[in-house]
């Protein structure tokens, strides 16, 4: 890109970074740069911090609107939760997963290995075939991580091709399909395999946290530490030889900052509608990008089902499309007030898709359908005391077949010494913890950039 001519900023401003968008990695990002010891001002455009990292309370009940588990493995998420003084804030949550089939749920906890050897999910001869995904996950090892997904391009396959080549139908069928429907709300046809080794690796027979608060108690954490300015919309952003400057439109109508550097953390499709430098190949990338689209109903119930699990997977081949069932007074504490008990059902892109712009009383009386058909809790509906629906779009980035390699190319033209650096979950698993890795990995290469071109004296 062509710099504008030396625009000689002030003192201030060559201290000054402004971060764009305040979900989980702008905020990350913005801790760790302040932790630099930078002057750092975060620039929202809604009125709440966290973007789906969110939890609303709604009548004593508290619904986590977009990311809901939170996994022992995200380790950066824990030094960033202790780094912040939030530790307090944080207890252990459930663990057992239940997979519905035949009308019967089978549950796999921290132990899945020996969970799998006397499960009925799966056939012997399934069980034995599942040892190859086991086998194929370790092998990728640290490569399949949540920074960076280039490491392991052989990950690259689809679902598809890959059950026909190791697994077989069975697995497909109780495993597979219904961990990209649960995960990523997408089925597994349209996406690679990077998204079940991920699953596999990271999430499944490993403890969780959570904070009774709520998800939400993260981003309101940082919040309360930085500088967050809200319904403030960034219009452009422009790298000039020695500062950034950043149109944006708030209270004062619109107007232009400069500052040392910028970070960029909104969803992939709006980075290039902000930021005309953007590399070609990286623009190509995010243009490509799929997000899938989230779509669940929240029952607050008068009592608790007797059902342990935390999570219930309901495979398409035992209901039409697949469903996930969230059993959230198990899944973590504070989320229904004491003998309470609150249910949340998820579809996954496509029903979510059909359903988006129904009123919220016609996405109910589906969802409430949908959980009578299952007949897993008899007599729900005479249970319900609280009804609300939350709407994610756009909810994870998806990967498919040839997607590592187009990122690949995308991470190759951005410039390492550049004063605008991106954030987002989109370098890796569509997940908190790679939303907030990739902002802490922004503030530390912006730290170096900023700090190989202070003048130094003598």
């Amino acid at each position: 890109m062509k710099s504008r001519p030396q625009t000689h900023p002030s003192a201030r401003a060559q201290h000054k970074i402004l971060v764009v968008g305040a979900g989980i990695a702008g905020l990350s990002a913005a801790f760790r740069l302040q932790q630099a010891g930078y002057d750092v001002s975060v620039l929202e455009s809604t009125s709440h911090v966290g973007g789906r990292m969110w939890t609303d309370e709604v009548d004593g009940f508290r619904i986590d609107t977009g990311a809901a588990m939170l996994p022992d493995s995200y380790h950066q998420m824990r030094r960033l939760i202790r780094d912040a003084g939030l530790t307090q804030d944080v207890v252990p949550s459930g663990d057992v997963y239940g997979f519905l089939r035949d009308g019967r749920i089978h549950r796999f906890g921290k132990h899945i290995p020996l969970d799998l050897l006397t499960t009925r999910l799966l056939s012997a001869r399934s069980k034995l075939r599942l040892l190859r995904l086991a086998a194929d996950t370790r092998r990728l090892g640290d490569r399949i991580d949540f920074r960076d997904l280039t490491r392991a391009p052989e990950a690259d396959e689809s679902c598809i091709a890959y059950t026909d080549r190791r697994l077989n139908e069975e697995l497909f069928d109780y495993l597979i399909e219904p961990l990209s429907t649960n995960y990523y709300f997408a089925p597994p046809e349209e996406l690679s395999m990077t998204h079940v080794y991920l699953a596999a690796g990271s999430a499944l027979g490993t403890g969780y946290f959570n904070s009774p608060r709520g998800v939400a108690f993260l981003p309101r954490g940082l919040a309360r530490q930085l500088d967050v300015r809200h319904r403030t919309r960034v219009l452009s952003i422009e790298e000039n030889e020695d500062s950034v400057t950043v149109t944006c439109t708030d209270h004062r109508g619109e107007h232009r900052e400069t500052a040392a550097a910028c970070v960029i953390a909104v969803p992939g499709p709006s980075v290039a509608g902000i930021w005309p430098g953007l590399p070609a190949p990286m623009r190509t990338y995010l243009s490509r990008l799929r997000y899938s689209t989230c779509l669940h109903v929240s029952f607050g119930l008068s009592a608790r089902p007797r059902e342990p699990s935390m999570w219930i997977f309901v495979p398409r081949r035992e209901y039409p499309g697949g469903l996930g069932l969230c059993l959230d007074h198990n899944r973590a504490p504070g989320r229904a007030p004491d003998g309470k008990g609150l249910i949340t059902l998820y579809w996954p892109t496509h029903a979510s898709e059909d359903l988006y712009d129904l009123p919220d009383a016609d996405v109910t009386a589906q969802a409430l359908r949908d959980l009578e058909r299952l007949n897993l809790f008899p007599g729900l509906a005479q249970r319900i005391e609280m009804t609300s629906v939350s709407r994610c779009r756009p909810c994870v980035p998806l990967t498919h077949p040839g997607s590592i390699a187009e990122l690949h190319d995308g991470l190759r033209s951005l410039d390492r010494a550049s004063r605008v650096m991106l954030a987002g979950d989109y370098f890796s698993f569509g997940s908190t913890n790679a939303a907030l890795t990739s902002g802490e990995v922004a503030a530390s290469r912006l730290t170096v950039t900023l700090e190989a071109r202070r003048p130094h004296r003598d």
